[in-house]
């Protein structure tokens, strides 16, 4: 599963876990790009995470006149950055699907499956929770929004454990949105970590530490 693999319906890269865990098969980390990117762009963090996962790495569906992939349209107007959540609602099943295989053809488990997304793919990632909380037992969410409209009446995530990191200085992805994101998933019986960092639109040191961190607690849960 180096690249395309006729049992996923995207294109994606894999890796396998470079150290055992010491209790069963190895955890899955499914991650998921931001817009105009592609499958390596994540990967490339790869050394700087946790060495018991599987990696697996996607390719978003839609291909961008500029080059690079996204999940769903987005608009810049005089505002900045303006997303409809119909876009949004309408690539989440797809990407779910994705999540599924995924897990089937790693012989991976639900309750051993994280998502981490970066900026749209962090909005995938929350929206796959959001709608398909069978399907992953948390998620890293790192410079993303989340559209109040992705959260279905009376959905209860208690159980389900998130990284929310965001930049202070984020002038793509206001890190107000990264508020918003972490008081629904509170509001909705998450276990969140949030935390903030003087930077932009991007991952730095100190929240890839924070990432890594958070997967090595994570990993001390499962038994």
């Amino acid at each position: 599963m180096t690249a395309h693999s006729p049992q996923l319906s995207l294109v994606h890269r894999f890796r396998r876990a470079r150290q055992a865990t010491q209790t069963g098969r190895s955890p899955l980390l499914i991650l998921l790009h931001g817009y105009g990117s592609n499958e390596d762009d994540l990967m490339g963090l790869a050394p700087y995470l946790d060495p018991c996962f599987d990696l697996l790495s996607a390719r978003a569906p839609q291909t961008l006149e500029m080059g690079g992939y996204a999940w769903f349209p987005i608009v810049w107007n005089a505002e900045g950055l303006f997303v409809r959540p119909a876009d949004v609602l309408a690539a989440i099943p797809l990407a779910a699907d994705f999540v599924a295989e995924a897990i089937a053809a790693c012989h991976a488990v639900p309750e051993r499956t994280l998502l981490l997304g970066f900026s749209q793919g962090a909005t995938m990632s929350a929206g796959i929770l959001l709608h398909r909380p069978d399907l992953a037992a948390g998620a890293i969410l790192m410079s993303g929004f989340t559209p109040a409209e992705l959260a279905r009446p009376g959905l209860r995530l208690a159980g389900k454990r998130l990284l929310i990191t965001h930049g202070l200085f984020d002038d793509v992805v206001p890190v107000e949105l990264g508020r918003m994101t972490r008081d629904l998933f509170e509001s909705l019986g998450a276990s969140v970590t949030y935390r903030e960092y003087p930077m932009g639109h991007q991952i730095n040191d100190a929240s890839l530490e924070d990432a890594d961190r958070w997967l090595g607690e994570w990993l001390g849960t499962l038994s």
